[in-house]
């Protein structure tokens, strides 16, 4: 069933990011959890954060960073949708992306 089927999936990525860890970590580098909010997130009034809280929560167990973009960027603007190409689903923008682009590099610039 669905239930099972996320759990399976939530399992399998939080032994990816384990591996990916192990290999950051062995190359002397630094891994950081971006976390880059969609579309419907802003344009749904019932939108459901529960595959959200269930990633950060696998994030903090691995005790890697996490740079969320939702409350970086997108919770500070007033209309966020038009980060979004002609307010439509998909892709960001350009502006959009130069925004997230700067605080990626603001936040993990040491």
């Amino acid at each position: 069933d669905k239930k099972d089927k996320n759990k399976f999936v939530l399992e399998q990525f939080k032994k990816i990011l384990i591996l990916t860890k192990d290999l950051a970590e062995k190359n002397n580098s630094k891994l950081y959890f971006i976390y880059l909010p969609e579309y419907s997130r802003y344009k749904m009034a019932n939108y459901n954060n529960q595959d959200y809280e269930k990633i950060k929560k696998i994030t903090d167990k691995l005790n890697l960073p996490f740079i969320d973009i939702h409350e970086k960027v997108f919770k500070k603007e007033k209309n966020p949708l038009k980060l979004f190409p002609f307010e439509l689903p998909g892709h960001y923008n350009v502006a959009g992306y130069k925004k997230v682009a700067e605080t990626i590099y603001r936040l993990t610039s040491n």
